[in-house]
């Protein structure tokens, strides 16, 4: 299976791409709608879109508050598929990926939500609290046949067990966090994370998109010869929060210089 995240990473030739962020109605959907547009303006070719959760238990204080102010202004997951998909619209350069919680796939139906997906030309859905190993249906094959990657998350403490049920699952991208915990940008990346991502580059064919503590320009260029895809969330809503669009802007020129 093809579609645009594949035509975007082999478009790189090798340079490590930006996957930026966001939470779907945060800080509103116009002020968004601006974010994600200079973001592609400042080269950023892979978005990764939020639907605003209740308990985003993979998140940081700085996400976390977005839910729950997209939340508190009335996001459904229904608005957050239509603004995904508007957002699609407006940059064609740019797979949009759809990441949320098990919870809202399972409340509307999981075939039912990816083909929502498909049908707003989103790319790539993020589950990270999908029990993949449930004997209930084969998400991940049903989300190839409707030309949908299903990007697995894995971490440095998965189990060698259920690592070796996900990689073969992994299509797209395979998400890797570089510390257990949750999301938030940290000043330095470990030396042991390293060495675990050059370790699992070693064991997929996948492409590895690296997160969770990335938030200044070194931390990308150290990745740069051990993942493809450098994740920056909670920085780039840090940024947003205290300096607007312009200072994202700022930061994300800085990555990719």
């Amino acid at each position: 299976m093809t579609n645009k995240l594949d035509a975007v990473l082999a478009a790189a030739h090798g340079h490590i791409q930006l996957m930026t962020h966001v939470v779907a109605g945060y800080p509103d959907l116009d002020t968004g709608l601006r974010l994600v547009r200079a973001m592609a303006a400042c080269g950023v070719r892979i978005i990764e879109i939020q639907i605003p959760f209740t308990d985003p238990l993979a998140d940081g204080p700085t996400i976390m508050a977005a839910n729950q102010a997209a939340l508190d202004a009335g996001m459904t997951p229904e608005d957050a598929l239509a603004w995904a998909g508007a957002v699609a619209a407006a940059l064609p350069e740019v797979a949009v990926l759809m990441m949320t919680y098990a919870n809202v796939p399972y409340a509307m139906g999981m075939e039912e939500f990816l083909r929502r997906c498909a049908a707003k030309s989103i790319q790539g859905v993020i589950i990270p609290d999908l029990p993949v190993d449930e004997p209930e249906g084969d998400y991940a094959a049903m989300a190839r046949r409707l030309g949908v990657h299903p990007v697995m998350v894995i971490s440095p403490d998965t189990p060698e067990k259920r690592l070796e049920l996900l990689l073969p699952q992994a299509s797209g991208l395979l998400y890797t966090t570089l510390k257990v915990g949750i999301t938030g940008a940290s000043s330095d990346l470990h030396p042991e994370a390293l060495a675990y991502l050059q370790s699992l580059g070693r064991r997929t064919h996948i492409p590895i998109a690296a997160g969770f503590g990335i938030s200044q320009p070194r931390h990308v260029a150290a990745l740069a010869e051990r993942a493809q895809v450098a994740v920056v969330g909670s920085h780039v809503l840090s940024l947003l929060n205290h300096g607007g669009i312009p200072a994202v802007e700022a930061f994300l020129r800085a990555c990719m210089a």
